[in-house]
């Protein structure tokens, strides 16, 4: 603080947002990193949502907004339209504010924002860590990122979801069990919709499948039948062969 000037210090994050890392060309992180990323962000959220007094509602919560340092570490940024709101309401009526792609569909009709709302943006955040794709896919087959999933998997084919440049190098059921979190996430109803609470537990598990494949061979089915055998500080701290198709989720 300097006179009547204040500014906001933040740790240096020397390996910039989630979204540069999910869009540049240069080494992709792995599913483990991309899990313990989801993780540390949804801690983060869940903080603002129990922990803070008056809870907190993020209001922006998308990529560009989950800073990551050197360590990978990620931290929830950017609380500019984060709004305040009594614990004995479930929801605050305000002006529509948000990123396009990540915005409540719910809130954007009624006015009526919710840590709900925080959610939805947060589903779209698992969504595109998934598929590596935008919220918003441009061309004929675009549309919203969530459309995309559904369509995609209606034809019961997760692969054809999961961001190629993974290769493959992933627990399937780990990500069975983001892609439906993530689904749930951005149901149009909030009511329907996890807290941020269930998000976090839900994450755990899914890190912890994944861990427990490392060393082994990843969880496909072959075409040829062959089956492989698997059976808070600072801001808030928080090959791929051809011809496999992926199981359905075993792990809930």
């Amino acid at each position: 603080m300097d006179g009547d000037c204040m500014a906001l210090v933040y740790e240096y994050m020397q390996e910039g947002t989630l979204q540069d890392k999910l869009r540049d060309n240069g080494r992709p992180l792995t599913w483990k990193q991309r899990l313990r990323v989801a993780c540390e962000s949804a801690q983060g959220l869940e903080y603002l949502h129990k922990s803070c007094n008056p809870p907190l509602i993020h209001r922006d919560v998308k990529t560009n907004n989950i800073l990551l340092n050197s360590n990978l570490d990620a931290k929830i940024a950017d609380f500019g339209l984060s709004r305040a709101f009594n614990n004995a309401n479930s929801h605050v009526s305000t002006a529509v504010v948000g990123t396009p792609g990540y915005l409540d569909p719910e809130y954007s009709q009624s006015y009526q924002l919710s840590q709900k709302s925080d959610v939805y943006g947060f589903g779209v955040v698992l969504l595109e860590i998934i598929t590596g794709k935008p919220p918003i896919i441009a061309g004929p087959e675009g549309g919203h990122l969530a459309k995309w999933v559904s369509q995609k998997l209606s034809k019961g084919d997760i692969k054809s979801i999961v961001d190629p440049r993974l290769h493959g190098q992933y627990d399937i059921n780990s990500v069975w069990k983001v892609t439906e979190l993530a689904r749930k996430c951005t149901e149009h109803s909030s009511v329907q919709r996890p807290t941020m609470s269930v998000v976090v537990a839900e994450l755990k598990e899914s890190l912890d499948l994944e861990i427990s494949t490392e060393g082994n061979p990843y969880n496909y089915s072959r075409n040829d039948n062959f089956m492989s055998d698997v059976s808070q500080n600072g801001i808030f701290e928080m090959d791929y062969m051809d011809g496999m198709t992926a199981p359905g989720p075993t792990a809930k």
